[in-house]
């Protein structure tokens, strides 16, 4: 196996806050570290739990032994631990409806993601926040699925929102008076449902993976925690989870509690030779090199163990392509606090028209559309809000052009500049 960048070989946290590494070390599978968390400060914490809420990674720590933390650490993650299960419970209602609605205008469909990942990514739904149900619909199906739900009161959301290179419709959502009060767990807040039309985009990444179309027809039935619901078979969940942080990575999206739930997948499942064997006689060798990135990711990050299997398939991954991850591993770390381009050079690698490369180079460097006056973009930076100070609307606005200029062309340049040095190294 390529040799995977370890945390004290290559110090991928050099452009990350030294509590969020801190958090790195506490969760690693193999031999977690919890200790650099108990001596973080309270403004460490403060900014820790801060960006972890948005980086959906709470409830993560809640899982650690959270007793040795500050006090107020821990009441904190215990009422965001209450508010969830509760949570969980609007959860299944909201689906139970939905799914009631899908039936009496037969449409079939499966869902994905959210609840779905318990039991063998998340040990219990409880654990896992969710804001939104994922629900999958062949094409031929897809509209009477969308009407299915609008007649019970969901609405399409478009308002300042692009959905052009989405893998679903617009998301539904329905109207209510239930107000924000900065609680991410909040148990009555509302979920929005979002009907999903493909299961990996090929007009988006310009990556055609024939085998994402077999999906659909190994689906099966599961149940968790007393909820029956259609879904992907065990082989086709690990493919559209990888699938899906491949899509976030080559995207510039966060990447990190999605390969957590990989990392305890694999590590969980590293001696289960039936799930491996089907797994590898389920997927074309293509598919499979495409998964083992993700893979790779979870075993470099989380230090899981690896089924033999998914080890030799890491060895096949083309000699490109493991360069470029043995070189840029960290890079998805720091983009979530230093916007960097770098899976820019691996999504180009995937790519055989100059057509298609032309067209990543240009989405990725040049920024498509600015947000308008009244967009809710102004008030934050990177997921985080920023106070208006009570400045006026143009000032506030200003201030977002040009920090996004800025943004925008400092992220070009440190993505080109890393690029050529690969490129060069590569050549030695």
């Amino acid at each position: 196996m390529i040799n995977a960048f370890t945390f004290e070989a290559n110090k991928p946290w050099q452009q990350i806050p030294p509590e969020f590494a801190s958090l790195l070390f506490a969760l690693q599978l193999g031999n977690p570290d919890t200790m650099r968390l108990k001596k973080l400060s309270d403004n460490e914490w403060t900014n820790l739990l801060a960006f972890c809420d948005v980086a959906h990674l709470t409830l993560q720590i809640a899982q650690l032994p959270i007793e040795v933390f500050p006090l107020w650490v821990v009441e904190r993650l215990k009422t965001n631990l209450a508010d969830n299960a509760l949570r969980f419970e609007r959860v299944k209602a909201t689906y139970r409806e939905a799914a009631k609605a899908l039936d009496s205008a037969g449409v079939e469909h499966v869902v994905i993601k959210g609840f779905t990942q318990s039991p063998d990514y998340v040990a219990d739904p409880r654990m896992r926040s969710q804001s939104d149900i994922d629900i999958f619909c062949p094409a031929d199906s897809i509209n009477a699925a969308n009407r299915a739900l609008q007649a019970i009161g969901y609405s399409p959301f478009t308002a300042r929102v692009s959905y052009d290179r989405a893998d679903h419709l617009p998301t539904l959502v329905r109207p209510g008076d239930w107000k924000w009060r900065g609680n991410l767990f909040d148990p009555e807040m509302p979920l929005s449902i979002e009907l999903h039309f493909c299961l990996w985009n090929d007009r988006v990444s310009r990556i055609c993976l024939p085998d994402a179309a077999l999906f659909w027809e190994r689906r099966t039935k599961r149940e968790v925690d007393g909820l029956s619901f259609p879904c992907l078979s065990s082989v086709d969940h690990l493919a559209y989870l990888t699938l899906h942080i491949l899509r976030n990575l080559i995207g510039a999206d966060w990447i990190v509690h999605h390969v957590r739930e990989l990392a305890v997948f694999l590590d969980s499942h590293a001696e289960d030779e039936t799930f491996w064997h089907n797994w590898y006689k389920a997927h074309s060798p293509l598919l499979r090199s495409f998964q083992s990135i993700a893979i790779y990711y979870a075993h470099a990050w989380f230090d899981c163990h690896l089924h033999p299997v998914a080890a030799a398939e890491i060895d096949k991954i083309p000699v490109s392509w493991q360069r470029w991850l043995h070189s840029f591993a960290g890079s998805a770390l720091e983009s979530m606090f230093h916007q960097n381009k770098d899976c820019l050079w691996l999504h180009l690698n995937f790519l055989s028209s100059h057509w298609d490369k032309w067209r990543i180079i240009r989405r990725a460097l040049i920024p498509s559309s600015i947000g308008s006056i009244h967009s809710p973009a102004l008030l934050s930076r990177n997921r985080r809000l920023v106070s208006a100070d009570g400045r006026p609307l143009w000032m506030i606005y200003m201030a977002y052009l040009c920090s996004r200029t800025t943004t925008w062309v400092r992220g070009d340049l440190v993505t080109l500049s890393r690029g050529l040095r690969w490129r060069v190294l590569q050549r030695l």
